[in-house]
């Protein structure tokens, strides 16, 4: 390897934080092409992860890193979205990071290799973006807000989430704003979700419920909502 194509490995890989995977195009905006990429893995410099992927040697892939450097239009929402805000039910279960995709999306293989995650592909919103924000210092990173979080994490019960850890989530959320847990209640398309906040949340007595106009709140009918699965029955 030439000393020019060293220096510009070195400074390509300042920019790069320990723990980063390096996309091709991210590597093509620094200067280096495919070709000089896969000279860099013979010479041991980089290591592939994948097709397109690449890591800094000696490095392991992190996590919000991996995620930060991953395309496609995707947030962290549902439990997952909870637990990076603080609220987290069950310390000693790990589950897998959630993901919910709008539109065409599938994770690499050294990805799901690496990390527990689990992709879910719902519209349960008229606006994609509402309550979704970049995730603290991240650039590209977007976490859904406790508010839409938690009707994410209820539309998944019993199917993904039990009824009782959803009890204890929801009655953690003393800080829900009203300002944006109304329109999302009202553009919320899972009825099932919308009625178990409703309930949960008055059974709670969170403070928001003094504060949602609920006539503006699509419910459906006045019977009971029961729904049967093979984990379990709700019936709300």
């Amino acid at each position: 390897m030439t000393l020019e194509k060293y220096g510009l490995l070195k400074q390509v890989l300042t920019h790069a934080r320990p723990g980063q995977p390096l996309t091709a195009a991210w590597l093509a905006e620094q200067g280096v092409s495919a070709q000089l990429a896969y000279h860099y893995v013979q010479a041991g410099w980089l290591v592939r992860l994948g097709h397109g992927w690449f890591l800094r040697a000696g490095d392991e892939p992190v996590l919000l890193l991996s995620l930060e450097a991953l395309p496609g239009n995707f947030h962290i929402g549902g439990k997952t979205a909870l637990a990076w805000h603080g609220y987290q039910h069950n310390l000693a279960h790990r589950p897998d990071t959630e993901l919910f995709a709008q539109g065409p999306f599938r994770l690499p293989e050294w990805m799901q290799a690496h990390f527990p995650l689990t992709v879910r592909k719902r519209h349960l919103f008229d606006d994609h973006a509402q309550g979704v924000a970049l995730w603290r210092d991240m650039a590209s990173l977007r976490v859904a807000e406790p508010e839409r979080a938690v009707l994410e994490m209820l539309w998944g019960v019993p199917q993904h989430q039990t009824l009782e850890e959803a009890t204890h989530l929801v009655e953690s959320l003393f800080g829900l704003r009203a300002t944006l847990m109304q329109p999302l209640l009202e553009s919320c398309r899972s009825i099932k979700a919308v009625r178990l906040f409703l309930n949960l949340a008055k059974q709670a007595s969170l403070p928001i419920m003094e504060e949602l106009d609920r006539t503006r709140i699509r419910a459906g009918s006045a019977t009971p909502y029961v729904r049967r699965h093979a984990t379990g029955t709700i019936r709300t």
